[in-house]
């Protein structure tokens, strides 16, 4: 009886030994999931995006789709914002206004591609016209989301100093989103995600591209004058007869090589990041390039398919179609795979039973 009992003792302490309690690891790691889990419980479906969007963030290779699902995150968060402005009365105006405006451009740009495509003006191809303002609506959106980030950027900081600046005064921030929980740092993380979709947004557009063609003939006129002023002195350059400054043969002759020796030792080797930089420049351009010519070619078979007729009064070649300019012109489509867009576009004389071609005499 004692020996049974004493196995029996001696069998529970081994099974203590060699089964021992969960360590001070585990019990933290497991209490740190279990935070971890009660806090993702909390947030919303579009804080849970930016949270995907920030771990992304962390791998250089997928800043592109962290852009991506971070225009998700701000088009759900800030679509009932939308709501709320769009069901008053001033906020109705103001949002009528600004599609106004941008419907007026939209107007114009599709008017000037379908002019580009055709060779006339677009009032002579409605449907044409209302097809490229369609194709057109991804840019638009793309572009009023550049500008209105960036308008974003610019104003939150001086927004957060006003804040800060009346809050003595009893003045409360307003909340637009309805988030209950991690406020501010999801107001961080979204500033943060938007200046990585503003940078993709402006290369897509080539909105760098865009601010250096407008400032061109400024930046130009500017380096002229000055690299004129700083290699005047070097050359020794000497009044001539008409008040205007001439340089030695001499000097003209040795300044090139000096310059391209000092443009060569300045030049150096690009950094990795500008590599991919530049590669992903590449890449923007290469998709915008592409989608403007299929823009354009959907353009000329919608034209030569649909607007034009295939029957006309005027006389045509069988493989055409023709849209009626006037009562004396005629524009001529005619497939064509060595054209650019595979139509090639021609305004010819209207010849017909009222308008018959006339010999010339001799």
């Amino acid at each position: 009886m004692n020996l049974g009992h004493y196995t029996e003792s001696a069998r529970q302490h081994l099974l203590q030994v060699t089964q021992p309690l969960p360590s001070k690891l585990q019990l933290g790691l497991s209490k740190l999931w279990r935070h971890f889990s009660q806090g993702f419980a909390k947030l919303s479906f579009a804080q849970k995006l930016y949270l995907i969007a920030l771990i992304l963030a962390f791998s250089s290779n997928w800043m592109g789709q962290v852009a991506l699902v971070a225009v998700i995150a701000m088009a759900i968060e800030f679509w009932p914002v939308f709501e709320r402005v769009w069901h008053s009365l001033a906020g109705k105006a103001v949002l009528l206004l600004f599609y106004a405006i941008i419907a007026n451009f939209a107007l114009g740009w599709s008017g000037a591609i379908v002019n580009e495509v055709v060779g006339v003006s677009a009032s002579h191809l409605d449907y044409t016209h209302n097809l490229a303002i369609l194709l057109y609506m991804p840019a638009w959106f793309l572009m009023v989301s550049a500008i209105v980030l960036l308008a974003l950027q610019l104003i939150i900081p001086i927004y957060l100093v006003l804040i800060f600046l009346l809050k003595p005064l009893g003045v409360k921030s307003l909340r637009l989103t309805s988030h209950t929980s991690f406020r501010k740092t999801t107001f961080l993380i979204r500033i943060v995600l938007a200046s990585v979709v503003l940078y993709h947004l402006s290369l897509l557009i080539d909105l760098e591209g865009s601010i250096e063609t407008s400032f061109a003939d400024l930046i130009t006129a500017s380096q002229q004058t000055s690299e004129q002023r700083a290699i005047e002195p070097a050359l020794g350059l000497i009044p001539d007869a008409t008040g205007g400054t001439k340089a030695p043969a001499l000097d003209l002759v040795l300044i090139k090589p000096t310059l391209e020796n000092d443009q060569g030792a300045n030049a150096r080797v690009p950094s990795t990041e500008e590599l991919e930089e530049e590669e992903r420049k590449q890449t923007y351009a290469s998709v915008r390039v592409q989608y403007q010519h299929l823009v354009r070619q959907l353009l000329a078979s919608f034209a030569f398919t649909f607007e034009a007729n295939s029957r006309s009064r005027c006389e045509k070649p069988a493989e055409s179609n023709v849209i009626e300019l006037n009562d004396y012109e005629i524009l001529q489509i005619t497939p064509d795979k060595k054209a650019h867009y595979g139509y090639r576009f021609e305004v010819k004389k209207c010849i017909s039973a009222a308008f018959p071609l006339v010999a010339k005499s001799s």
